[in-house]
């Protein structure tokens, strides 16, 4: 005799049933002939092109410290990535201007192009200007800060696209006790 289900706040309540034409079989040869995927061509993007993309993006009220940011696409690449496993964007801070405290899954790398100012990643204060270069581990409160007196251009890889082959993308503001993931399910 089974026990009956033990009903949670994530338990459905109705069912939908398995499209049959969801699932597939593949013998040795259609399975490795599919399962690598294509190459990837080298790209160059210009910062002559990435300053054009910004300052018009600065004049624009849609577009704060946390929104503006071009983003470094390979058109060979999945998942809107610089390369497979790796997602570099390009931010713009204006003086006095902050990208506000988060957290996310993927890791951090930032550069520092121009400007100056400083980050804080948990509990560590990162003093910053042109040059130089830091990191910050997945799943860490950091939030950055132009306090210079030009703008601040802040270089950043990160590792995203791997967490979101994975289906493993979080993200949570500093003013949020709620942790948002970022997939959703077919069908």
């Amino acid at each position: 005799m089974s026990t009956p289900l033990k009903r949670n706040r994530s338990t459905p309540s109705e069912f939908v049933p398995v499209d049959e034409s969801a699932g597939d079989l593949l013998d040795h040869h259609q399975y490795m002939d599919g399962s690598l995927p294509p190459g990837i061509r080298p790209a160059k993007w210009s910062m002559k092109a990435v300053r054009a993309e910004l300052e018009a993006m600065a004049g624009d009220e849609r577009w704060d410290g946390n929104t503006r940011y071009v983003s470094l696409r390979s058109v060979d690449s999945d998942y809107n990535s610089t390369i497979p496993t790796m997602w570099t964007t390009i931010h713009w801070l204006k003086p006095g201007e902050r990208i506000d405290m988060h957290r996310h899954t993927p890791g951090s790398l930032y550069y520092i192009i121009q400007g100056r100012g400083y980050s804080t990643i948990d509990h560590y204060r990162i003093e910053w200007e042109a040059g130089d270069t830091f990191s910050c581990p997945s799943h860490s409160w950091h939030e950055h800060w132009n306090t210079g007196d030009e703008v601040g251009l802040i270089w950043t890889v990160q590792d995203l696209p791997t967490y979101s082959y994975n289906r493993m993308v979080s993200f949570q503001s500093g003013d949020s006790d709620e942790m948002s993931f970022l997939h959703k399910s077919k069908g």
